[in-house]
């Protein structure tokens, strides 16, 4: 961790602090009129920070980044505690330009506030993963803690793109990200034990890159939120044309390709997904991970 990163983790402690307190003063209200509450889970460099942006735009909704929600959640928070803690992150998350490894500022549009708090959550697909997978009692925890209908959001790409990208950004070799990635999938192909199918979604990242205004249509179906057009037109301007074809950034081993082939057989949220890049791809791979 750097010295600026300390001392930005050391401002947004403050911030949180009294943002989260006030939060709670003000918006008692709102909180009690929260519909559902919705978590993504699924895997870290997937495409969950894209998707999250978007419906933390929307008018009734308020997605955190990253928060941590899972802690607060174990640590025994209160509901309106979390919810606090949800409202400041994205405040704080939009003073900060909406943007981490990529441009998230969805214009005109709704981004650390809200008209009608009717949902509720937080964007942090791997680490709910692992905690489902510690804890597998949490999700029945978080349900007697907000006592809302729950809304799971799971966000798949390309394993190969996602394995490359997690071996960037933790630093691991191509097979210990192989072996990371699956490990969720373990828990993200059991969903259907500890969640009821209205409470799971699956998106596909790539499906919202090629169609972005009917993947967040119906993804706003499953929230039960409203899809109005200038809305879906203002998330679209932010999404990049093609998906990053992060494979290509790494040296994969015969071996290795055929060891994740060989994985994806085992998860039927993987279907049709292959490692040879569409033709019609571009040369040049938007930027990041």
């Amino acid at each position: 961790m750097t010295a600026l990163t300390r001392l930005e983790d050391a401002v947004y402690g403050l911030y949180a602090a009294g943002a989260s307190a006030w939060a709670r003063r003000r918006h008692r209200d709102d909180f009690a009129r929260v519909e559902r509450f919705c978590l993504f889970v699924g895997y870290p460099r997937s495409g969950h920070s894209l998707v999250g942006a978007m419906l933390n735009a929307h008018r009734d909704a308020v997605i955190s980044h990253e928060l941590n929600a899972h802690d607060l959640i174990l640590a025994g928070c209160s509901r309106d505690e979390l919810y606090g803690h949800i409202l400041a992150r994205s405040s704080w998350f939009n003073l900060r330009g909406n943007t981490s490894n990529y441009e998230y500022q969805v214009p005109r549009q709704w981004q650390g506030r809200f008209a009608a708090l009717r949902v509720i959550g937080e964007k942090r697909g791997g680490a709910v993963t692992r905690c489902i997978t510690a804890h597998p009692d949490f999700l029945d925890r978080v349900r007697d803690l907000v006592r809302v209908p729950l809304r799971a959001i799971h966000v798949v790409r390309n394993p190969w793109d996602n394995i490359a990208a997690i071996s960037i950004d933790n630093r691991l070799s191509l097979p210990d990200a192989v072996d990371f990635y699956f490990r969720h999938c373990a828990t993200t192909g059991r969903l259907g034990v500890p969640c009821a199918p209205e409470e799971v979604v699956t998106v596909r990242h790539e499906d919202m890159i090629r169609d972005p205004s009917g993947v967040l249509a119906g993804l706003l179906a499953f929230l039960e939120l409203d899809a109005e057009p200038a809305y879906l037109d203002d998330c679209c301007s932010i999404v990049f044309p093609r998906p990053t074809y992060t494979r290509r950034k790494r040296e994969w081993t015969p071996a290795l390709l055929a060891e994740v082939e060989r994985n994806v057989r085992d998860y039927p949220f993987l279907d049709g997904y292959a490692w040879e890049i569409p033709q019609e791809a571009g040369a040049t791979p938007p930027p990041g991970p």
